[in-house]
């Protein structure tokens, strides 16, 4: 998802596992990025069982699908797709069976990103640049009926909880501020009653609920923790997060070098899993699948997948 938030703020300023809990009843699915065009795939949280769902429909090797997103019955899987055209990023949203198949768009774009489904999957919360503005959105689950749900700030990352109830997202109050500078935010699931979460300001992006709905994960780029940079505008590495639903007991998970990103909960909440690696290949190694316990301690590498993007842990039972 790193590459989509800066090209979003970007648009705006030119104009083998162990302990997963679910293992045997979870998959994870992700992007999987291999010669600069990404497909969607799933593994089961030890790594095997790699399952190719995507064939991105786009002739010039670049783009492609990433972002999945489960249905609460883990029947399919709504994504992001960017068919790209002469250098120009196309973004729409799409759906395809868990099983793999055949997938079917649902939005026509020319941006529409970040999706997030509601706990009774009727609704489908995302990302719709339309001019200068960032704005959240709902559609239905057939990709009908889009209705604006906030449009008053630069917002990205939806997250709808598990109750139904509330949507946390991230905004930043002005393109000209840096990605750091990116809030978390929560809102009624109808876009009212918008609030910081929290007393104090918490910056990052890619919030993500525990399945008990009490705390949230997410992306801080706040710790500056990146490797060198060889050129000017790297941006920061990230780090992964955890914060109560309240906006207390900040905890920092993750602590490497690597641009850390995407989190997602295990079915039980024992496990956070994430995608984490370098920008350049001089940096270190590209992406990989990760895995921590949620309450923090040693991270996990899972499977040997290399250029991952944007994981999404399954419901549990789901095979």
């Amino acid at each position: 998802m790193r590459p989509l938030l800066v090209a979003a703020f970007a648009v705006l300023l030119v104009g083998g596992a162990q302990g997963a809990g679910s293992a045997a009843s979870s998959r994870i699915a992700f992007g999987l990025e291999r010669d600069d065009l990404s497909s969607i795939y799933t593994a089961r949280p030890d790594g095997r069982g790699l399952r190719r769902l995507t064939v991105p429909p786009t002739r010039q090797q670049l783009g492609g699908d990433s972002g999945p997103v489960w249905s609460p019955n883990g029947r399919r899987i709504v994504f992001e797709r960017n068919l790209t055209y002469w250098g120009a990023d196309r973004y729409r949203l799409a759906a395809v069976p868990a099983a793999g198949g055949l997938a079917r768009q649902l939005t026509k774009g020319p941006y529409d990103a970040m999706p997030t489904l509601s706990p009774n999957g009727r609704r489908i919360a995302f990302v719709r640049l339309t001019g200068a503005t960032l704005s959240l959105y709902t559609i239905d689950r057939q990709g009908r009926h889009a209705a604006r749900l906030l449009s008053d700030g630069l917002d990205i990352s939806p997250a709808w909880s598990p109750d139904g109830k509330t949507i946390a997202f991230s905004r930043l109050a002005d393109p000209s501020l840096p990605i750091e500078e990116a809030t978390l935010y929560l809102a009624d699931a109808d876009g009212s009653q918008l609030r910081a979460l929290g007393p104090e300001p918490v910056r990052g992006v890619s919030p993500a609920w525990s399945p008990d709905g009490r705390r949230i994960a997410f992306v801080s780029f706040a710790d500056h923790n990146g490797p060198a940079c060889p050129v000017d505008g790297c941006p920061p590495s990230g780090e992964i997060y955890v914060v109560g639903a309240d906006g207390t007991g900040l905890t920092r998970l993750t602590t490497s070098e690597a641009d850390d990103e995407h989190p997602t909960w295990s079915p039980n909440g024992s496990r956070i899993a994430f995608a984490s690696g370098f920008l350049l290949a001089g940096q270190g190694h590209p992406p990989w699948l990760m895995t921590i316990p949620s309450t923090g301690g040693s991270e996990t590498r899972i499977g040997r997948f290399s250029g991952v993007l944007d994981p999404a842990w399954s419901p549990a039972g789901i095979r």
